[in-house]
């Protein structure tokens, strides 16, 4: 992030703690119940996941030839390697044979090839079908025209793109609204350190809008991490598709009289890109957490976390460190996914037929707003 902007964004929040305020827009608002519940709305969301770039993976994960990774979240499997030559390639995790996922675990580095657990069928890294047992049995002779089903890959900001089907923005415009300030944050220098997953009975959108607004701070991290921050004070900006949040630790009072060109924001404030649809993108003063919501069905969410550091700690002193980092973060999640469990249940009872919006809870109007406008064939 360019310090001017951070600068700006620094003097907006010690405007509002001089006035005692925060940012908010004009008017409360309303969100229906039902687009959390309905399988017809899941069904018209996952489609729509379809056509946009969604973020699967960081660069490090795939540094040298053979390094692979999977991912299942998105509903459809891929395998994602890097080849002898350095290319970065995805297809679908699916054997051409009859269909056995080919790779079933997570991660690793294989310098052959990939061999199907079923019958041994063999590719290579760039999806060439190598070696078919006792191939005499197949006149079509499959090792000289199948291959594994490439998936159109991106690597941007040192993140791992995919597209399932085309209809859709290109990666590159997609991003367009928050590239430069993103690029900033050097996330293609970082490596990916103990990545977390968990997998909670709420709605993908709950996943997503309980980290849009500083209202809850005060009283659902009372005794984690609330102490740090102030009650109720952010600022939050649509930088469409996508929203920019900042929200303000107490020693940003700290800056105020000081020299401008010693601020910086990550410093005192958690920084915070949410990605359309389902990213969040956490800077903090030296890491950055990059998050992932996947709708597993109407009620149930996969939630994906790679913490991005500097380097590997080379230290015993230092891996405590960076445990420690993790097991905050990973705290404030479950006491937000333990709210989001709670709202659901408390959608399905038929209490309400809208949840209401204060104010300065815009974000998760603007992230409401944006989906409609998809889903609608407006945007």
């Amino acid at each position: 992030m360019e310090h001017g902007k951070q600068v700006e964004l620094i003097h907006r929040v010690l405007e509002h703690l001089r006035a005692g305020t925060t940012h908010m827009v004009e008017d409360e608002s309303r969100l229906p119940v039902a687009p959390y519940l309905q399988p017809e709305r899941f069904e018209a969301e996952r489609r729509l996941f379809r056509k946009l770039p969604l973020l699967v993976g960081h660069v490090s994960q795939l540094a040298e030839p053979g390094d692979y990774c999977t991912h299942n979240a998105t509903g459809t499997p891929l395998l994602l390697c890097r080849t002898a030559s350095g290319e970065l390639t995805c297809f679908l995790n699916v054997c051409r044979h009859r269909g056995t996922r080919l790779v079933p675990e997570e991660q690793g580095r294989r310098k052959q090839a990939f061999v199907c657990p079923y019958h041994g069928w063999t590719y290579d890294s760039t999806g060439r079908l190598r070696a078919v047992p006792d191939e005499a049995g197949f006149p079509s002779r499959p090792s000289e025209s199948v291959g594994l089903v490439r998936v159109p890959v991106a690597e941007r900001l040192g993140l791992l793109w995919v597209t399932l089907e085309p209809g859709g923005p290109d990666v590159d415009t997609f991003l367009a609204p928050v590239a430069a300030e993103l690029a900033g944050f050097g996330l293609d220098k970082h490596v990916a350190y103990q990545p977390s997953r968990i997998e909670k009975k709420l709605n993908w959108k709950i996943a997503i809008e309980i980290f849009l607004e500083a209202y809850h701070l005060k009283y659902a991290h009372r005794e984690s991490i609330y102490p740090l921050f102030f009650n109720n004070v952010g600022l939050v900006d649509p930088l469409r598709p996508h929203i920019r949040a900042i929200f303000p630790k107490r020693s940003i009072e700290s800056l105020a009289g000081t020299p401008e060109q010693g601020w910086e924001l990550r410093k005192h404030a958690n920084i915070l890109f949410q990605l359309f649809p389902n990213v969040l993108i956490l800077v903090q003063p030296d890491h950055v957490s990059v998050s992932t919501a996947f709708p597993m069905g109407p009620d149930v969410t996969e939630y994906r976390t790679l913490t991005l550091i500097p380097e590997l700690p080379a230290t015993e002193k230092a891996a405590r460190y960076w445990q420690k980092n993790i097991e905050i973060l990973l705290g404030a999640v479950q006491e937000d996914m333990a709210m989001g469990e709670s709202i659901q249940s408390g959608l399905r009872s038929g209490a309400n037929e809208f949840v209401r919006l204060g104010r300065f809870e815009q974000g998760l109007r603007y992230f409401r707003d944006e989906l409609e406008a998809r889903l609608g064939g407006r945007s």
